[in-house]
């Protein structure tokens, strides 16, 4: 019964259009030739089936609205794949996005080169390096090595840190497993997300049984101004789960605290709307 991999990341958008732009000039995706509700967009590579983003309208933002900060309550980041971090973040930044500076950190037993950037809409964006041979999974990078992006990577949904083992019991119990767990802080993370010096952050990266893309990540901060922005229109609103067993998907995440929204969307941390469809 287990669900497998997010297929899709359903993002709402002040300027759909735009947010098009940014995502091709910026990570390569593709508008994809499927029937799509008015005004919304969907991309992600071709022949990948998971990984992908849909944008919807939700009209122009707020007077004073303010992009949130990456430790904000909330559907907070998206993961992609890179094989040259300098070019995406020239890319990401000619594509009028907002990236940091490429860290290298631990990582387990390993070392890990990232950047993370703010793009459209106050999504941001955690983009490690592949490294051929040693990264998870990718469906894109399969079909084509040669691509400088894969599809997504990851979905991350920022939680407050006493809620965290509680939103990775609710995933666990539908069938996700969690692949790292860990508390990361000191001058590396500092530089990576832009967060006090004596602040820190533990994040769990939780993926199906077969490691498909895109896998889940539940991250928390502590020692920073935390805001609940779990809310707002624009942003990380909903994910969509490929499952062996929808429903059986569908039963364990309700019996494990998730809130039943129709026949097959439940609502679960921070307020992200999970949907179960058949893989």
């Amino acid at each position: 019964m287990s669900v497998r991999y997010v297929r899709e990341a359903i993002v709402g958008s002040h300027d759909v259009a735009a947010a098009v732009r940014f995502h091709q000039e910026a990570f390569d995706l593709t508008v994809l030739d499927e029937p799509v509700a008015d005004g919304e967009a969907l991309l992600g590579v071709p022949g990948a089936p998971g990984g992908r983003l849909r944008l919807t309208p939700v009209g122009p933002a707020d007077a004073g609205w303010e992009p949130p900060a990456v430790w904000d309550l909330g559907g907070r980041l998206l993961g992609i794949y890179s094989h040259d971090l300098d070019r995406t973040a020239a890319a990401m930044a000619a594509a009028g996005g907002a990236p940091r500076r490429p860290v290298s950190y631990p990582y387990g037993t390993a070392t890990l080169s990232e950047l993370v950037g703010r793009g459209p809409d106050g999504v941001w964006w955690t983009i490690p390096l592949a490294v051929p041979g040693a990264h998870r999974p990718s469906a894109a990078y399969a079909a084509d090595p040669d691509r400088l992006h894969s599809e997504l990577h990851s979905a991350v949904l920022v939680v407050a840190a006493a809620d965290h083992d509680a939103a990775v019991a609710l995933f666990t119990a539908a069938g996700l497993t969690a692949a790292f767990d860990g508390t990361m802080a000191g001058a590396p993370f500092d530089e990576l997300v832009g967060m006090p010096a004596e602040a820190s952050l533990r994040l769990t990266f939780l993926m199906g049984p077969a490691q498909e893309p895109a896998r889940l990540e539940i991250m928390s901060f502590e020692g920073v101004p935390v805001r609940d922005r779990s809310t707002d229109r624009a942003g990380l609103r909903r994910l969509v789960f490929a499952a062996d067993d929808p429903r059986a998907s569908y039963d364990a995440l309700v019996a494990a605290g998730a809130t039943p929204v129709t026949a097959d969307v439940v609502r679960g941390p921070v307020g992200v709307e999970i949907q179960v469809t058949a893989a």
